[in-house]
């Protein structure tokens, strides 16, 4: 099952609190990196709707700054960013993403405690759709995602670990374009055995909770469980192969007139990824649970794939590409369901780092989504050229 796991800053300021005192007499190192992009953009069906469209035309203002920090027990990383955004032609848009995204990690002699999260505000045709392969209705997402975890390690090769995930996504003007609100949250506890150096195996018991109060007041409750084995062939090649049962409990209504219904779903995923001195590979197949905005889970079946390979300092090139078919959980209690939906994605990119300072990004997709039951088709071209500046990275350390 796939949740999205970035944490809350209130929680990272509480961990960088807990770790002050270690941070005396200890040497650190602090570092700032910023940019700053303007991105032209065609695209030619920007809601991929399947009804007549004009393209649109956009431009993109994006600034961000990168952040690292680290002692010798340590460790954060995170990123404020935004992308002021304005559609032209066929839809007159604006829009306005941000972005905050924090990792903290500290580490004693047997424990590790971390909170990874953050907050995110996109729109539905960007990280959703992506993650789910459904298409909503377009428009603004607000998404805060928490995961604090704490890891004890036993003896060299044996570990327990705990973790909580939460996740609270609002949509503008939502209900009257068909979303509706959800929170999520639950728990997870695992064992972790280290049989070789190369090998790691990870048997992992959660529960989470998915609550839609819009949606007919629907509740799913989702116990899983799931063994993870991951092996190292070399330096350079990992492999990872996940899966398991999740026991799903649905119920909606309210007061005697509440309805339930189970049922049974295997999940899990296979991944393989290799690094090379100037390139990499990752390919992911699996099959997951993920929230919607919709109010219903949706069962998402993935095959993914990224290549990436610098040609030399100034230029790279990378290809990301994904298969999705997803469809919403079958369900005797609730009276709207999802139809199985394709959704194709491909997006090619060549970066041309041409002076110390400036970057030039081009990049084109093609989406294409497809409703067999209905015999909807839709599909879209996107192009962009994005001039980026990167001004002199800061640093401090003592």
């Amino acid at each position: 099952m796939m949740i999205p796991s970035r944490v809350a800053l209130g929680g990272t300021a509480l961990m960088i609190a807990l770790a002050s005192p270690a941070l005396q007499g200890e040497a650190a190192e602090w570092a700032a990196e910023s940019s700053l992009g303007l991105r032209g953009e065609y695209n030619s069906n920007l809601l991929l709707s399947a009804l007549p469209h004009d393209p649109v035309y956009g431009y993109w203002v994006s600034p961000g700054t990168k952040f690292t920090g680290s002692t010798e027990n340590l460790e954060v990383s995170g990123r404020a960013a935004a992308d002021f955004i304005q559609y032209f032609g066929g839809s007159d848009r604006s829009l306005t993403n941000l972005y905050f995204p924090l990792s903290v990690q500290y580490k004693t002699e047997r424990e590790t405690f971390a909170f990874d999260g953050g907050f995110t505000r996109d729109n539905t045709l960007m990280g959703e759709l992506r993650q789910t392969g459904v298409v909503l209705a377009f428009t603004q997402r607000n998404l805060w995602n928490l995961a604090p975890s704490w890891t004890h390690a036993l003896t060299e090769r044996w570990a327990l670990q705990a973790g909580y995930q939460y996740s609270d996504a609002t949509y503008e003007n939502g209900v009257p374009l068909g979303l509706v609100d959800y929170t999520l949250h639950g728990g997870s506890g695992a064992v972790l055995y280290q049989p070789t150096e190369l090998d790691e195996v990870k048997m992992t018991g959660s529960y989470t909770n998915f609550h839609a109060p819009q949606g007919n007041d629907l509740r799913s409750e989702l116990y899983a469980a799931t063994v993870s084995v991951t092996h190292r062939f070399s330096e350079s090649i990992v492999a990872t192969v996940r899966g398991g049962p999740t026991y799903v409990r649905s119920a909606v209504g309210s007061g005697t007139a509440r309805l339930s219904d189970s049922q049974t779903v295997w999940v899990g995923n296979a991944s393989l990824a290799k690094k090379w001195e100037d390139a990499s590979f990752n390919l992911e197949v699996a099959r997951e649970i993920n929230p919607s905005g919709f109010g219903l889970l949706l069962q998402t079946d993935r095959v993914g794939a990224n290549l990436s390979k610098d040609f030399s300092e100034q230029w790279t090139m990378s290809l990301d590409a994904s298969v999705v078919l997803a469809s919403s959980l079958a369900s005797q209690i609730l009276t709207t369901s999802f139809p199985l939906n394709q959704f194709v994605y491909v997006s090619p990119q060549v970066i041309w780092r041409f002076s110390q300072w400036w970057a030039l990004d081009f990049k084109y997709s093609y989406a294409n989504r497809q409703v067999e039951s209905t015999n909807e088709a839709a599909f879209a071209n996107i192009a962009s050229v994005t001039l980026t500046y990167f001004p002199p990275k800061l640093s401090v350390g003592r």
